[in-house]
Formats: structure tokens, C-alpha cells, sequence
């Protein structure tokens, strides 16, 4: 029985099946300057998410609904918002403006959401008594079904209303905003009804998401949001409506352990899992449980690369190709590597996995991919994201076409606030350190947490506030990447001197205000070999990938569409040849500017300039170097 079988037998859920460890969301938590979290999160919440117009974002929405413009509105944001997810952009602004009001205070991003909500709601009522809601018409889901119908160049239509229904749950959490979550209720009324007059065959058709690599039938996180939307409302309809979209073609393979991801669309899986984990939390069921923590292992362990991204051109690979060839036409670490909304996702669904068993390998990963994937698809000038992640020689296309990542990526900046805290009762467990403030409620607590352990500084958590008058265990996580004793102290007295890799120190008291933990994490430089060519490696500080500056000679604008450069061909990537598997032995560290290193002595690859690959934007770069051993 897997880890997480076992924590839904027992240990990590309540009568049931709900699982009692919850993450701390973003209206509990603040974060505070002296991190890129806050930087990249600020330069949203000033810039790129601001700039977004919700009566834009309605544009298709009144359009279909035949309800007048708001004054001056003539178009929407274009491209794939008014192409073939048309609408999505209004779900996904819903989700990062509700966040991003409490994350930071900001209450024009409540402003801008209530009203959202509101106009959809319009739309929905012009639209008829049926509940519909969407920037297309119903004979998208008619063409899906098999019908006639006018889809409008809309092919994923659950995929969009999964992103307007999961807005709207977000406004309803966040926000308070009832109206959100009748417009929600509204909306699943409709597609229930749809879904009950079809027969078992219409319905394994429709949903068969594994017959070719791109599906024309993706329906992203509607298992999710319909369970989310039980748990809402109590109602059990929902979660039974989520179970339909929990298919047996996917589920048996990964719950036996079966790894068959080759081939398969990665983002239209990844959405899936994340329903399975949510459906196995609220029914206690073990089978989708142990598919959804298999899935999750074999993505990691077997189709991630170092940045904890995964996917050529949106599709996995077999297991353990990473730097070799690859099922996109055989290339070698090509220019769509790593599709965004894919680790976007898999952050969603490592979060779900944690609530049910909260084990530090899951804080690991999450870890990893948020430092080295999502904060590294933000450029730090403009705020524009990017949809893949080159690896090898290329560079970084940032979007101007409201791609699918464009969503995901107005998202990921307010999310930040989440997934650094978990909690239980009396139990929290700090996954991640980044500088913030927690308010703990159930303990009756405020935490202040300093210190950037990119840079090697102890983290130091102080109690700001203290009210809740009974005892509370704080659980440290002691990364995968220490280089040697983790030393956990309590107002300067050491209380464990050791701790291994991947774990957690704890410390139980009753806590007063003033108390202050000191957690010091000793780091450095370190190689990690890709797993089917072990002659190609990535090096890291502590969490940190580092990214060597390969220039810009011959590079063109990359402010433009996802594909526009796929076939700009890529910087020669010099060899690395050195005696040491030791990077220390082969970068310097350059003075006055933490985590930036030259190396030396490394043959072809001296004089390169290496920094976090989050630091490095609009040049060409490369993550994975060959290294031989000889000078």
C-alpha cells in the first residue's frame, strides 16, 4: 500500500474521508520584501495583472449574451481568449484577482472581481433559465457531443468552463462573494443535466482524453472543481458528477502501478489527477488514491527535468527521457520543453497530495519547481510569461497571445502566499522559506518568518503575537539539498543539532510572543546528472538552478507569440571539461553579487557567467552542460 493509501486508511483524514491537513491560503498569509517572490508578485499587482480590464475580459461574454459594451469596449484581449478557449482569461482573472486582493491588500482587485462576477452573472441570466454560462455557444459541447452544432471554433469548451467555474469558487472563498457561488451552482446545473441525457458509451467517448496527443475533448479540472463545489455546498450531486470525469482507463493502469504517460498530453492529465486526489480526500477511496500518488511519482521521478517541469511539446515522453533523444521528432532538448501550465498544475495537485499525507518529499518538489520553473517564467521588466521553457541554447518567448500559460501565469504570482504553510489543528508545518507573515488561527498565532536561504541565511521565525494559551508543534522541513547538519534552535538554544535530508524538526510548547526559532540550512554547489545521459548534468546552490549566459548575438525580439522562434536555431553550448565533479572547483563566486559565479578552469565553458536561471532573462541561456572528465 502506497504512503498515501495509508494516510487515507488512517492517519491523515478525518471521519469521512476529508482530510484534516489544509493549506494555509493567501488571506492568511503575507509576503514580505527580500525575496523575488515579493518582487515578481509586486511587479504583478502593479503592472500586468492591473492592467487587465474586466469589461474586456467580458467582451465575448456579452457578445454571445447579446448584452450591451461597457463604454469604449470594441474587442477582447484576441488571440487564443477570442480563438479556441475563447473566455478563458475571465476564469483565470477571477482566480488570480480574488487571491491577489487578499494576498496583498489591494482591494481594486476585489473591486475588479465582484464586478466580474456580477456581469457574468447577467450574461448568464440573458443567456436563458438553464444556467449556461460561457463566451461560446452550446454547440461547442453539441459538436462535442457528437451533434450538429455551431461551435465557433471552440474545441475544449469543459476545458473553459472548468476555468470560469474555478474563478467563481475563488471569488466565493476569497471574496465572500455569494453571488459567485450561485452563478457556479448555476452553471454545474447545466452541465449535469447534459451529462445525465448521455449514454455510458457517449460518455467514455467524449471523455477518452488518451487517443491522440493533443485531445480535442480536454476538459481540464472539472473533477476537481465539481468536487470542490460538493464541498461548497454539501450537496452530493457534485461529487458525483465529478466521479464521471474520473475515467477507469486512467484511473486502473496508475492505481496498478502502471506507468503509461507516453504520449499523453501532459497539462490534459496533470488537470485529471489533481480531481482524483480531491475525489480520493473527500470518499476515502484507496484505488483513486494510490492512481492519483503513482501519477505524481512517475511524473517526478521519470519525466521531470531539474527544473521540475515536465513535457516535449506538451507530451510525456517514456519514462527517464530527459536529455536524450526525445518524442519530439527525436530532438535533443529542443525549444518546447516544460509547457508552464503543466507545473502550474502539478503545484495544484502536490498541494492536494500533501493534504493527504504530508510527507517533505512532496515540499521538495514543490520547491523545486517554484523556484526554478514558475518564478523563472516572469520576466522581471515587462511581466509577461512564457508558455514552454527552453533548456539546452535557446532562449525564453514571452507571450502576447493569451495563451493557456498567459491564465496560468496571471495566477501563479498570488499563489505564491500558498504552499509555504500547512496546518492541522494544533500542528503547522513551514514547507517553505520565503520571508512572510502568518496569521495562525487556530493557535491563536502570528509568525514573522525572515531570512533568504538562497544566499545561505539562517531562517529565523519569530512570534509576533501570541493568544492561544495552549501548546502548538511547529514543523521545520529540512531540504533534500543540505549539504550537511540542519541545526534547529530555540531562542539561541540549540534543540537539534542534526536532522536528515528531506524531514522535518519539530518543536512542541506552549509559545509566547517574542519566542524566535533560528533554522540553519548549510547549502552549496552541487551537480545533477540527467537520468539517460548521465554525461549532461544541471548545477544548483542549495534550491537554486543556475543558468549559464549564453548572449544574444542574432536573437530576435522575444516579446511575441509562443511558436514565433521555435525554429531560431540555438547557441552553441561549449562543453564543460574538468577533473572535479565538483563545481566549486570550477566556479568562482563573483564578488557583490549573490548566487552569481564565473567559471574557471573548465576548458571550452570558461569565462561563462553563471546565475539562478530565474535571474536570467532575453539572452540565450543553457541548464544542462556536457562535462567530461579531462582537461
Amino acid at each position: 500500500m502506497t504512503c498515501l493509501a495509508t494516510a487515507l486508511a488512517g492517519g491523515g483524514m478525518a471521519a469521512g474521508g476529508i482530510s484534516t491537513v489544509r493549506a494555509v491560503d493567501a488571506a492568511q498569509v503575507r509576503l514580505l520584501p527580500g525575496s523575488p517572490f515579493y518582487e515578481r508578485q509586486e511587479l504583478h499587482r502593479r503592472g500586468y495583472v492591473a492592467s487587465l480590464v474586466p469589461d474586456k475580459l467580458l467582451f465575448e461574454y456579452r457578445k454571445l449574451a447579446q448584452l450591451p459594451q461597457a463604454t469604449g469596449v470594441t474587442g477582447g484581449y484576441g488571440g487564443w481568449d477570442s480563438g479556441f478557449i475563447r473566455g478563458h482569461m475571465a476564469g483565470h482573472y477571477l482566480s488570480a484577482a480574488s487571491r491577489m486582493a487578499v494576498a496583498t491588500g489591494d482591494d481594486a482587485f476585489r473591486e475588479k472581481a465582484n464586478h466580474l462576477v456580477g456581469e457574468l452573472a447577467k450574461c448568464q441570466d440573458a443567456l436563458g433559465d438553464n444556467g449556461y454560462l460561457a463566451a461560446f455557444p452550446t454547440g461547442a459541447l453539441d459538436r462535442l457531443e457528437g451533434k450538429p452544432g455551431n461551435a465557433a471554433g471552440v474545441v475544449v469548451p469543459y476545458y473553459t468552463i472548468h476555468k470560469i467555474m474555478a474563478g467563481l469558487l475563488d471569488a466565493h472563498h476569497y471574496l465572500g462573494n455569494r453571488q459567485a457561488l450561485e452563478v457556479a451552482v448555476k452553471l454545474a446545473g447545466y452541465c449535469e443535466r447534459r451529462i445525465a441525457a448521455l449514454k455510458p458509451e457517449e460518455i467514455e467517448r467524449i471523455f477518452r482524453t488518451d487517443t491522440s496527443r493533443n485531445p480535442h475533448n480536454e476538459f481540464g479540472g472539472m473533477s476537481d472543481v465539481l468536487a470542490e463545489l460538493h464541498v461548497r455546498t454539501g450537496d452530493r450531486r457534485y461529487l458525483d458528477m465529478a466521479k464521471v470525469f474520473n475515467r477507469a482507463w486512467f484511473v486502473d493502469p496508475l492505481a496498478a502501478g502502471e506507468d503509461r504517460l507516453k504520449g499523453l498530453h501532459s497539462n490534459t492529465h496533470i488537470a485529471q489527477a489533481i480531481g482524483l486526489t480531491h475525489c480520493a480526500a473527500l470518499t476515502g477511496d484507496p484505488t483513486t488514491a494510490k492512481a492519483a500518488a503513482h501519477f505524481w511519482e512517475f511524473v517526478t521521478r521519470q519525466h521531470s527535468f531539474v527544473i521540475g517541469g515536465n513535457g516535449f511539446h506538451e507530451w510525456f515522453d517514456q519514462p527517464g527521457v530527459e536529455a536524450g533523444p526525445s518524442i519530439d521528432d527525436g530532438k535533443v532538448l529542443p525549444p518546447t520543453t516544460a509547457e508552464s501550465c503543466c507545473t502550474h498544475n502539478m503545484l495544484k495537485l502536490t498541494v492536494r497530495l500533501f493534504e493527504l499525507d504530508p510527507r517533505a518529499g512532496y515540499a521538495d518538489y514543490f520547491e523545486r519547481a517554484l523556484y526554478n520553473h514558475l518564478l523563472a517564467t516572469i520576466a522581471p521588466d515587462h511581466g509577461h510569461m512564457t508558455y514552454f521553457t527552453p533548456l539546452r541554447g535557446y532562449f525564453r518567448t514571452y507571450l502576447t497571445d493569451n495563451s493557456c500559460c498567459v491564465g496560468s501565469g496571471i495566477e501563479n504570482t498570488p499563489r505564491y502566499n500558498e504552499g509555504i504553510y500547512f496546518r492541522r489543528d494544533d500542528t503547522l508545518w513551514i514547507n517553505l522559506y520565503i520571508p512572510s507573515q502568518l496569521i495562525w488561527k487556530e493557535a491563536g498565532l502570528t509568525l514573522r518568518q525572515e531570512g533568504d536561504i538562497t544566499r545561505g541565511e539562517t531562517v529565523r521565525v519569530t512570534v509576533v503575537n501570541s493568544s492561544g494559551g495552549k501548546p502548538a508543534t511547529v514543523r521545520m522541513r529540512v531540504p533534500h539539498w543540505v549539504s550537511g547538519p540542519a541545526v534547529l534552535a530555540l531562542n539561541g538554544q540549540v534543540r537539534e543539532p542534526t536532522a536528515k535530508a528531506s524531514s522535518y524538526v519539530s518543536l512542541t510548547r506552549e509559545w509566547q510572543t517574542g519566542d524566535v526559532i533560528t533554522l540553519t540550512l548549510p547549502a552549496t554547489l552541487r551537480l545533477e546528472r540527467a537520468r539517460d545521459v548521465p554525461a549532461m548534468a544541471a548545477i544548483f546552490s542549495g534550491p537554486v538552478l543556475l543558468a549559464g549566459e549564453l548572449g544574444r548575438e542574432n536573437m530576435p525580439d522575444d516579446l511575441a507569440r509562443k511558436d514565433a522562434y521555435r525554429n531560431v536555431p540555438p547557441a552553441l553550448v561549449p562543453e564543460i571539461m574538468t577533473l572535479s565533479a565538483n563545481p566549486a572547483d570550477w566556479l568562482e563566486p563573483v564578488d557583490g553579487s549573490p548566487l552569481v559565479f564565473k567559471a574557471h578552469g573548465a576548458g571550452p565553458a570558461d569565462g561563462i557567467t553563471f546565475r539562478p536561471l530565474y535571474d536570467l532573462h532575453h539572452q540565450r541561456y543553457s541548464v544542462y552542460w556536457s562535462i567530461s572528465n579531462r582537461k
